[in-house]
């Protein structure tokens, strides 16, 4: 739909002549992005009463900890976040402008996203969609994701995350599109993928109960992190705790230690905790 155009204008039909349009349209992106991320203060991120269907599927103790305003004790936004976050960025905006230039007929993209909104207890919880896509005279929801090498196989297979899941189904569910082509970009060796997802109210109803819980939690009833967030039997957390801004208020003992090759979040029993204190 998007990826084998992209790859056949790529190879075999580049315009020899440049489309002025297209390159201001990605160097505005560019722009904007790269002044988001890298000029813009701190306090332009802060969370604290504010809910985004992009977070739909993520975890809801950690989604009410930014909520509710809680001082960060966990993962913080460094520099390679920010380089990151950028990449992002200007992956999508190369996709999308590549697409259009492949013929595909892509529609709010950019600067020219589209808010989407679902309501929540009460709340209007506002997206923003990568942008729309007409395919066959039917219209549906497009999303780009850039990824690792390691979660890209799994995307290539249909293992695409939960939380990346409950995302589109939130957008798709609040712009009343039947359907998203996702394509994901492989950081490491730049090989393209797709997949179609059809609208499913049941992951929409859960996204929409998660969301739910934060709006309803106050700072002293917080809801609870959910069992895939649990440590295992050696006292192992998952890596999205690791990487959460709040683990050191949710998990109070643990602690980030190298295990084999690669550091985890790790619960830290009484004598680890006695054997560190007198080292």
């Amino acid at each position: 739909m998007i990826v084998d155009k992209i790859n056949t204008y790529l190879t075999e039909k580049r315009n020899k002549s440049i489309n002025e349009y297209i390159i201001k349209e990605f160097g505005e992106v560019a722009k904007y992005s790269f002044t988001r991320q890298f000029c813009s203060n701190n306090e332009e991120h802060d969370s604290k009463g504010k809910l985004r269907l992009s977070s739909a599927g993520k975890c809801p103790r950690a989604l009410a900890y930014a909520f509710h305003g809680f001082e960060k004790k966990g993962k913080e936004l460094d520099s390679r976040s920010a380089i990151v976050f950028a990449q992002g960025d200007y992956v999508e905006a190369m996709v999308t402008q590549l697409a259009k230039l492949s013929g595909v007929v892509l529609l709010g993209i950019g600067l020219n996203q589209v808010n989407v909104k679902m309501t929540v207890k009460g709340a209007e919880v506002v997206g923003h969609p990568d942008g729309f896509i007409i395919h066959n005279t039917q219209m549906g929801l497009f999303e780009c994701k850039s990824m690792s090498s390691y979660n890209f196989e799994r995307f290539e297979i249909g293992e695409i995350d939960e939380g990346y899941i409950a995302q589109i189904q939130a957008y798709m569910f609040a712009s009343g599109m039947p359907w998203c082509c996702i394509v994901a970009v492989n950081k490491d060796s730049g090989v393209m993928a797709e997949h179609i997802i059809r609208f499913d109210k049941e992951i929409v109803q859960k996204a929409h109960d998660n969301l739910a819980k934060v709006l309803q939690s106050t700072p002293e009833t917080l809801p609870d992190a959910p069992q895939t967030h649990d440590c295992d039997e050696k006292g192992v957390y998952p890596w999205m705790c690791l990487y959460c801004s709040f683990w050191g208020i949710c998990r109070p003992n643990a602690a980030k230690v190298l295990v084999g090759k690669s550091y985890k979040l790790k619960e830290i029993t009484k004598k680890e905790q006695r054997t560190n204190e007198t080292a």
